[in-house]
């Protein structure tokens, strides 16, 4: 079955799945006979979870996907064999969430979204065994994302609710990351008063952040993204003019990976406002990076919308040129 394009969970399940994690006691399952983990153990495995994100954030993740499958089934095995303490148990379970989550992502980047919510339900379960708010906050703004994107927006709310209600318990980091998050559900559902408060609290959240208290899979966050939500924030809001300046900025200091994806959006935000060469250029941007063998399916996506916009101008050649490249790669 094709997995690309839909979800498998919708609506009022959708939400009662943030529900049941918000309000769920953590249990951490008692130790089967097997080998001792240990604490060095854990760190190595730690790593290996660090490098394949960095390689996702370089090149996209669908070539990682399996490499992602594989460390999560050592560390499955782990729990399910090992011998471990209490506090070793929990790092595990932590770890199981941190890979199930990034599977998620790669999985919705590469638009398998029935994948995705499988493995973002599964990072929920583990988040909550090992009584970490941060990582299942994070998992459940992806999960919202997501959904808002698939338009299940009433669903996406719910999620985000889910989230918020551990926002004292996390990191400033993390909140800044939640409030941004709420920002993109809230406006993509019509609520841009709600939106616009989420922004706010999100530049003050992240002003007041250190890298001290960030975990690794939030180091990824920061001004870039943030500009990144700014700019399509106030491009959903009709302020196109303005939506390139956030975007700009947000594509420079961003990973390879998302300048393909950000680039796609500033294309649109450039052809909103009537920049023709602007919107040609940053195409032209997107291109070039998936060309040199960044794989993000969205991005992809991204720049088919880019083209559709392109249906007035195809007598011009740079236009038809850029038509043509888009159609090529998305076939």
């Amino acid at each position: 079955m094709d997995r690309r394009g839909f979800l498998g969970i919708g609506g009022a399940a959708l939400v009662s799945i943030g529900t049941q994690w918000a309000t769920a006691d953590p249990a951490l399952a008692a130790a089967a006979n097997g080998d001792t983990i240990t604490p060095a153990t854990v760190d190595r495995m730690s790593e290996r979870v660090e490098a394949l994100r960095a390689m996702e954030q370089e090149a996209g993740g669908g070539d990682f996907i399996d490499s992602a499958r594989a460390d999560l089934r050592l560390i499955t095995r782990m729990l399910d064999n090992g011998r471990y303490t209490q506090r070793t148990g929990r790092r595990l379970y932590s770890l199981a969430a941190e890979v199930c989550c990034l599977l998620g992502w790669m999985s919705y980047d590469a638009s398998f979204n029935t994948a995705a919510q499988k493995y973002y339900t599964a990072a929920l379960r583990a988040a909550k065994t090992a009584a970490d708010d941060t990582l299942g906050a994070h998992t459940l703004c992806f999960m919202a994302t997501q959904a808002a994107t698939n338009e299940e927006q009433r669903a996406a709310v719910g999620l985000m609710q889910a989230a918020e209600s551990v926002r004292s318990q996390v990191p400033r980091i993390m909140q800044a990351s939640l409030a941004a998050h709420q920002t993109t559900v809230f406006v993509k559902a019509g609520e841009k008063r709600s939106a616009a408060q989420a922004l706010s609290r999100a530049f003050a959240a992240l002003e007041r952040a250190t890298n001290d208290d960030a975990p690794a899979y939030l180091r990824w966050f920061g001004e870039a993204q943030l500009r990144s939500t700014e700019g399509r924030f106030l491009l959903l809001t009709g302020q196109a003019d303005r939506a390139t300046d956030a975007l700009e900025r947000s594509v420079t200091h961003a990973a390879p990976r998302d300048q393909a994806v950000r680039c796609g959006t500033l294309a649109l935000a450039y052809q909103q406002a009537g920049d023709l060469d602007g919107a040609l250029d940053a195409t032209d941007r997107a291109l070039g990076l998936i060309d040199t063998g960044i794989h993000t399916q969205r991005g992809v996506e991204r720049l088919q919308e880019v083209r559709k916009g392109f249906n007035p101008h195809q007598s011009e050649p740079r236009v038809k040129e850029a038509s043509e490249r888009i159609a090529a790669m998305a076939a």
